[in-house]
């Protein structure tokens, strides 16, 4: 019997070499994975979800075409897109002569603006109501003390550092 397991064991390394392999069947997982649950369903699940993941990431590394790509992929890729053309837009110099430059920098920073206010309230809001076992009236005063800090360092309305 020690005879023939030394057999399997130096043609499982041949193969594991030659890349037929992995691992040895029923041998270590990877020290990278999560452990696999004691429930049979749940198990089954983890090793289906690994599968899929190895999958996902030998079919990510190739480029798709444009008209091979999913809503979410699309949007997300024209997003890039779209941030680069306006840090583009927005680092040119402004010359207040030529209105229609001016107009284009000034909506950007303006989109841009309005885009990072909508992002901050929206993790304002997440923060401040995901406390679990907060009472309401705490839960206000974690909202009021976040919006104070968010505005902090601005300064009030219609006051100017040469106001003076």
């Amino acid at each position: 019997m020690v005879e023939g397991r030394r057999r399997w064991v130096e043609r499982m390394r041949e193969a594991k070499a030659a890349g037929l392999v992995d691992r040895f069947p029923n041998g270590a997982r990877s020290r990278h994975l999560p452990p696999l649950s004691k429930d049979p369903i749940i198990r089954k699940a983890q090793r289906i979800v690994e599968k899929l993941m190895a999958q996902q990431d030998i079919a990510t590394g190739a480029e798709r075409p444009w008209s091979e790509l999913t809503m979410p992929e699309k949007l997300s890729k024209a997003a890039d897109l779209g941030l680069d053309r306006v840090y583009e837009v927005l680092q040119l110099p402004v010359d207040a002569g030529d209105p229609k430059l001016l107009a284009l920098v000034t909506n950007a920073a303006l989109s841009i603006i309005g885009d990072q206010i909508k992002v901050d309230t929206a993790k304002l809001t997440a923060t401040a109501m995901s406390p679990a076992g907060l009472t309401e009236a705490q839960k206000r005063e974690r909202a009021r003390a976040a919006i104070l800090e968010a505005f902090a360092e601005r300064p009030p309305s219609g006051v100017t550092e040469n106001s003076e």
